[in-house]
């Protein structure tokens, strides 16, 4: 036995190897009815307007900073900007990715 062997005996972690989310040979990604691309748009939709509403919602917060001082926090302005400001730069970065995934996928032919 090796001191590796020696050092964690005893100590031995059950792992779940199967899950029923997970895809098996019995299961396929999508069936026949399936509409794949659907569910990616909405998605997709989906990520893109919580990405707006952060930008509208820092935005509100602003506005309603400059017109009533008393009744937002400077710190509640600026969490919402930086928020804002992150999820806006992660959309550019993914976008950028998925470009250069197309475009690589094209000079592939």
């Amino acid at each position: 036995m090796n001191t590796i062997d020696t050092m964690f005996t005893g100590h031995l972690v059950g792992l779940k190897t199967t899950n029923p989310l997970h895809i098996g040979e019995e299961t396929t990604a999508a069936g026949p009815g399936d509409d794949v691309t659907g569910s990616f748009a909405a998605m997709l939709k989906s990520a893109i307007g919580k990405v707006n509403n952060l930008q509208v919602d820092a935005e509100d917060l602003g506005q309603k900073m400059i017109h009533e001082p008393d009744s937002v926090d400077i710190h509640t302005v600026m969490i919402a900007a930086q928020k804002a400001e992150l999820a806006l730069t992660f959309t550019k970065a993914v976008r950028d990715e998925a470009i250069r995934s197309y475009r690589e996928l094209m000079n592939l032919r």
